[in-house]
């Protein structure tokens, strides 16, 4: 497989495109080592622009995308519930490429700018308690995989990185996962790395990433430098939810930016609370809230996230947002 300097010409785009293509192909999850995850990702954090860093710990919550199945915006609406609980997030993400749900998709349709000036995340920060990190302008180099990775139409070993390059190094993570063989490695690094304090790395059996209401999810719970693995089952929380009765499932229909936005809306208008959407971003932002220690149990969690929808505090932190973003978007 690629030694360190292979995966560093390939990360500033010396190769071929024909070649670029064909390595990343290549890349498959079953084919990543360890050693070759680590390095890929020191290469990749080489090419990183400064940034200010926020003076207190932070949360994000984001998934690798790439199961090939199409959802809704889930994290992304997640991020605007965990913020309007007092929990700061700094959110790090991009567009899509093997699907149109994107995080940056979505907060286009909201009239977000893609980039913001990176010295003033810790005022956005205090502002709005959000920021959104665009991961091209974090790190320059990705640009220039856009259009091969939607060339290739599937999950690459960007996928994979892409959650762990957050620059403001959170200490509280929600990472979903598409690959089951990937998530260990994924605690692993993070583990090594030292830099999260409680986080979940997330793979349903669906293959979402993300916790699933329809199904089982499997969980590497990290605290204190380790994890543990349990087993989160949607029938202990969600029973009683309307949204098992006849509704489609969130995964079964592709929806594009247009569309995500309306689903968004309705939530955080608190206009929707029967659908699986409202079910699956509630036990999502129950689990954040879990980590970040706002939530004693995944279940208070969720009620807590209900409650935060109910009360429309998200898309009151959603017009906050936009005003501070409107100050500091850059021209």
């Amino acid at each position: 497989m690629l030694s360190r300097d292979q995966l560093r010409q390939l990360i500033h785009l010396e190769y071929s495109e024909v070649d670029t293509l064909d390595l990343l192909g290549q890349l498959t999850p079953e084919r990543i080592t360890p050693a070759l995850f680590t390095d890929a990702l020191a290469c990749m954090q080489e090419t990183a622009v400064p940034l200010a860093l926020p003076s207190v710990p932070v949360m994000d919550c984001c998934g690798t995308g790439g199961s090939g199945l199409p959802h809704f915006n889930t994290s992304t609406t997640v991020a605007f519930m965990l913020a309007a609980a007092g929990i700061p997030v700094v959110k790090f993400g991009n567009r899509g490429f093997s699907s149109a749900s994107g995080s940056f998709d979505l907060l286009a349709q909201l009239g977000f700018s893609e980039r913001i000036h990176l010295d003033r995340i810790p005022e956005a920060l205090a502002q709005c308690g959000l920021v959104f990190l665009f991961a091209p302008q974090c790190y320059p180099q990705l640009a220039g995989f856009n259009q091969l990775r939607r060339t290739l139409k599937t999950r690459t070993l960007f996928n994979f990185l892409g959650p762990l390059l957050n620059p403001v190094k959170p200490a509280y993570q929600l990472l979903g996962v598409s690959h089951p063989g990937m998530q260990q490695r994924m605690a692993d690094y993070l583990i090594n790395a030292g830099t999260c304090e409680r986080g979940w790395i997330v793979h349903a059996e669906s293959g979402l990433d993300e916790l699933d209401i329809h199904g089982n999810t499997h969980v590497f719970q990290l605290e204190q430098n380790t994890f543990t693995e349990i087993t989160i089952f949607p029938s202990d929380f969600l029973s009683d939810s309307p949204s098992k009765n006849g509704h489609r499932e969130p995964h079964q229909t592709e929806h594009h930016p247009a569309e995500n936005l309306k689903i968004f809306t309705r939530l955080l208008h608190g206009d929707d609370d029967q659908s699986p959407y409202y079910d699956t971003v509630c036990l999502n932002a129950g689990a954040g809230l879990l980590i970040a220690q706002k939530a004693p149990t995944l279940e208070e969690g969720i009620q807590e996230a209900k409650q935060i929808l109910k009360s429309k505090k998200a898309w009151q932190t959603l017009e906050q947002c936009r005003r501070v973003y409107e100050q500091l978007a850059c021209p």
